[in-house]
């Protein structure tokens, strides 16, 4: 019995001579440079990424320019005399197209943008499935008393 208490407290203190000596080797590397050259490579690595802030802020930008002149296009049509539920339609259509796009290309998480995507699905639809005032009103025939059969309302 006291032989395994001997062999336990032997493999103890190995473990800890062992501990005691990777300590050892990481400081004399973290004094050679050996920690910053772990550094190095994650800012290597974090340069060479395909999509930065920087990046993402310039998007961003052209999107917003994009829109602002296809916006001044449609401000054209509206001046030119066209009709103005086709043109809020069109207004209506570019402005939610853009929104999205920006909101992707800024950098939000699906989860962020979830709900405003689906408000301006919602806008979209409400504008585009919107009819018109110069649609005639649909006739409704008189119904004749007399008649039995379904088929002939």
């Amino acid at each position: 019995m006291n032989e395994n208490v001997d062999k336990k407290k032997a493999d103890i203190s190995a473990l800890e001579k062992s501990i005691q000596e990777r300590m050892q080797k990481l400081k004399s590397d973290s004094n050679e440079g050996g920690l910053n050259h772990v550094k190095t490579v994650g800012n290597a690595h974090s340069k060479s990424e395909w999509w930065s802030v920087a990046d993402a802020m310039t998007i961003s930008s052209a999107v917003l320019i994009f829109g602002s002149i296809i916006m001044l296009l449609a401000t054209y049509l509206l001046h030119k005399g066209k009709n103005a539920d086709e043109v809020l339609k069109l207004f209506g259509t570019i402005i939610i197209i853009i929104s999205a796009v920006f909101l992707v290309v800024a950098g939000y998480t699906d989860t962020q943008i979830a709900p405003v995507i689906g408000l301006l699905g919602t806008i979209a639809g409400y504008l585009l499935g919107r009819r018109s005032a110069e649609v005639p009103p649909i006739e409704n025939k008189p119904v004749d008393s007399k008649a039995t059969d379904v088929n002939s309302l």
